[in-house]
């Protein structure tokens, strides 16, 4: 065979392999219709804005806001966090939610962007939810963590900071409080990867238009079949955020897959589910550029599958923005009082 009928053969099934595996519209419509089918997805087609407005002297004589500073060998940094706790409270046992920021984003967003107090206070105020305490970290490494153990390099093991000597922490201040973790884009990431590797830990799991599948991110999901046989050189991606990517992850498909929370839902045993209350979200347009939608299809589907105790809500016309954020709190808190109470 000469070189040129090699390389037309190889462009034809290069060519044969895209079409066939191109993420169509009609197929992802049809994906929702099924999912939206599911008694346990809520389709939310006018979110509006509920919280309240309250005064920064109302708020101070109400919520306690601090922050730390944890220093630990696992990570080449100090890393801080902040607690949002209710004054004057006698229970010992006040649920906790530690809420985990997106790609490039800082614990305070959850507060300035996100509303996290207006929320809170309105529900509480309103008698939809009791008191809890929030607790806010920051991912580390300039906001790109991924809340993981970087490939072999032990000096970033935030995923190890993360679900040992930071949860040991919060434990020893709150022994009696059963503890929820959730987060955005990334943070939604980090909070179904560590939330299902340690459910044991965790009461409550939450994803808000989370990066819960990676290898969707760039490619249909029937290539996921054969990713775990890839290798992905460096060298192909100049692209800063791919390019961090395959150096929190390794370049070889099958150590991705097992960061990946869509592939690690498959792997936990069935006796360890029944209790655990899941929560994932996202908006009707984050589509692009990484494919949130397609990818809370993907897991709402595994849920399901698997039989897990979730909730699923897609909200109309919402995008990958903190503004949905801020109206997806209120469904996400309420979510955690009930499974919590």
């Amino acid at each position: 065979m000469n070189l040129k009928l090699f390389i037309g053969i190889i462009l034809i099934l290069s060519l044969l392999f895209y079409v066939i595996t191109y993420p169509y519209e009609s197929k992802l419509l049809r994906k929702l219709k099924r999912v939206r089918s599911f008694k346990e997805v809520t389709y939310i087609e006018n979110p509006e804005i509920k919280y309240e407005n309250y005064s920064l002297e109302e708020i101070e004589e109400r919520l306690s806001i601090n922050e730390y500073v944890f220093p630990t060998d696992l990570i080449d940094e100090n890393i801080r966090y902040l607690t949002i706790k209710p004054k004057n409270v006698t229970r010992d046992n006040i649920p906790c939610v530690i809420l985990l920021h997106g790609l490039r984003d800082f614990p305070e967003d959850w507060i300035n962007k996100g509303k996290l107090l207006e929320n809170y206070l309105t529900l509480l105020d309103k008698k939809r939810i009791e008191e809890m305490v929030f607790i806010l970290p920051y991912s580390g490494y300039n906001g790109t963590s991924w809340y993981s153990n970087f490939y072999g390099d032990k000096k970033h093991r935030y995923e190890d900071w993360l679900s040992d000597e930071f949860f040991k922490i919060i434990r020893e201040n709150f022994p009696k409080s059963k503890i929820g973790i959730g987060g955005f884009s990334m943070g939604g990431y980090g909070a179904f990867k560590i939330g299902l590797k340690n459910i044991d830990k965790f009461h409550v799991i939450g994803s808000f238009s989370g990066a819960v599948s990676l290898i969707r991110m760039s490619v249909n999901r029937r290539v996921m079949r054969i990713f775990k046989y890839l290798y992905i050189p460096k060298f192909l991606f100049n692209e800063m955020d791919k390019a961090h990517f395959i150096k929190v992850f390794s370049s070889w498909g099958y150590k991705v897959l097992r960061e990946d929370p869509y592939s690690i839902l498959k792997k936990i045993p069935s006796e360890k589910i029944k209790e655990k209350k899941i929560y994932i979200s996202v908006g009707s347009e984050d589509k692009k550029p990484y494919l949130m939608l397609q990818q809370w299809i993907d897991v709402v589907g595994r849920l399901k599958k698997y039989k897990y105790n979730f909730k699923g809500i897609l909200y109309n016309k919402e995008m990958h923005t903190w503004d949905y954020i801020s109206k997806d709190l209120p469904n996400f808190l309420k979510y955690f009082h009930d499974c919590t109470k």
